[in-house]
């Protein structure tokens, strides 16, 4: 417990002192929460990768004290904007009374869960950085290593002190990234809406029975979700007003989105790709090189960005001439090439309309109908006989591993889904971008990746980035105050029931 408590203490001091000041600076409430968070996370990665790479615990130690010194005087000199903060939040009380006390108290029950250990099933989730006791830069030479070595920016934020090897206080972590999810969405929602529909469309992203039961139950996958929304909240500032401070944090935050999740490494490019695209159309060249020339400590962000690339791995079997596959040896591939995607795309969709295990269960128990059987008759009535197994690894089956029977519910397929759609038809050209980039990745899933249960974690960066499109789709006009009311009404009903099924 004396570990846990003072890890939090350190995280939070951080968070909070990063969070003054990017709200002094002028950004939002929600903004400098999900900047802050992830700011917070990039550095310790940084700081722990060095430790790793140089083989000396004391760096990292050394300089986390350092940076919590610091906390403590930002906190104590930027203490005035405590009242600001306080009077911001009794001002979104008053508007959202009921919804945002059971905001709070599901936080305060997520924060709870956080503290305590990690359940066993789900300790084999995290494993031990094998390279901490090795010296070198490149010092990964036995090919049995390449096979099982994953890049390490998010899980070496579980090895709470090195020398200790130890993945307590995994909870945090994925509590911090369920709380910068939100703010990120409410922050992108509030483009595009009024802040009573972006605080509901926030509500309905953070009801995501996957997402839920991720941070009540550790799985690095949250971080890369957090930090792949993290991205698209930087290129919305970026275009909005180019400076050297968000370039730099889209620049840092594409490389540390590269996890040992594979839906990270196929998204990491997209989003490269996307801010290209959106920035270099939107501002031109000439103003990124008047920036970047004007200001020469961003040469500071090579090292984090080198770091955060995770070059030593994937360089290290060109130097060590060793074979590396990494997380893509516990794949299966799509061989059917188009054929295989588009039946691949179809299986996604329903396992989408399926809202889970627990509900299934539900409605089997009490109406004696389950979802599950309706789904695979209807599937194998109009889909299998055309596409029969083309793309897939097993039997289409609607069942998941116990770690793995939270979909994306009534919210993704309802929601999410229509309003993508929505905004890839009539949303200005920031939020169609978006939208063409989620649904590249959405096709690349299909195309490279044969389905098989448990294929749902490459789709939450897909749904939760999507999430805020839904601030587009429901327009004031035809969302009244009583719709709102009513929508947000069943987004705090399907969180509880998802709290109380992943508990």
């Amino acid at each position: 417990m004396l570990i846990n408590a003072l890890l939090f203490t350190q995280v939070f001091c951080m968070c909070a002192a990063v969070f003054f000041w990017f709200y002094k600076s002028g950004n939002t409430f929600a903004e400098s929460g999900s900047l802050s968070i992830i700011c917070v996370f990039m550095l310790l990665s940084f700081i722990r990768q060095i430790s790793f790479i140089t083989g000396y615990s004391i760096i990292s130690t050394c300089i986390e004290a350092f940076f919590l010194i610091t906390s403590f005087i930002l906190i104590f000199r930027y203490r005035s904007y405590i009242v600001n903060i306080l009077d911001t939040l009794k001002r979104f009380r008053s508007e959202n009374p009921i919804s945002f006390i059971f905001l709070v108290l599901c936080f305060l029950y997520l924060a709870i869960h956080a503290f305590l250990p990690v359940p066993k099933e789900f300790q084999n989730t995290f494993y031990n950085v094998p390279d901490y006791q090795k010296s070198g830069f490149f010092s990964l030479g036995a090919v049995s290593e390449f096979s099982k070595f994953l890049p390490i920016n998010h899980f070496i934020l579980f090895n709470t002190f090195l020398g200790f090897e130890t993945d307590s206080n995994a909870g945090l972590f994925c509590f911090l990234s369920y709380l910068s999810i939100g703010f990120s969405t409410y922050a992108l929602a509030r483009r595009y809406s009024w802040p009573t529909i972006a605080f509901t469309t926030a509500i309905l992203v953070l009801s995501i029975p996957r997402l839920v039961v991720q941070a009540i139950s550790p799985d690095p996958e949250i971080i890369s979700i957090a930090v792949a929304l993290f991205c698209i909240l930087a290129i919305y500032r970026s275009v909005e007003q180019p400076t050297l401070l968000d370039l730099i944090l889209l620049i840092l935050g594409i490389f540390f989105c590269i996890s040992e999740d594979i839906s990270s490494m196929i998204f990491a490019p997209i989003l490269f790709f996307l801010s290209c695209v959106v920035l270099f159309r939107r501002h031109g060249m000439i103003t990124w090189k008047s920036i970047l020339g004007k200001n020469l400590y961003a040469v500071f962000a090579v090292l984090p960005a080198a770091i955060f690339s995770q070059c030593r791995l994937f360089l290290s079997p060109y130097f060590d001439k060793t074979p590396w596959s990494g997380p893509f040896s516990s794949i299966s591939f799509n061989n059917d090439g188009i054929q295989g995607a588009l039946a691949n795309f179809i299986r996604y969709i329903f396992e989408s309309a399926y809202f889970t295990a627990p509900v299934d269960i539900f409605f089997e128990k009490i109406f004696k109908w389950s979802t599950a059987q309706t789904l695979e008759s209807l599937y194998n009535f109009s889909v299998r006989p055309f596409s029969g197994e083309n793309g897939a690894a097993q039997v289409f089956h609607l069942t998941w591993m116990p770690n793995e029977m939270f979909s994306f519910g009534p919210v993704g397929f309802f929601l999410i889904l229509p309003a993508l759609c929505y905004a890839l038809l009539k949303a200005p050209r920031r939020l169609k971008s978006v939208a063409v980039a989620l649904l590249v990745y959405f096709y690349l899933v299909c195309l490279i990746i044969a389905w098989e249960p448990g294929n749902a974690t490459f789709l939450g960066i897909f749904y939760v980035c999507a999430g805020f499109s839904m601030a587009f789709f429901f327009p004031p006009w035809r969302f009244t105050k009583r719709i709102n009311k009513i929508v947000r009404a069943i987004g705090c009903l399907l969180l509880f029931f998802m709290l109380l099924a992943a508990s």
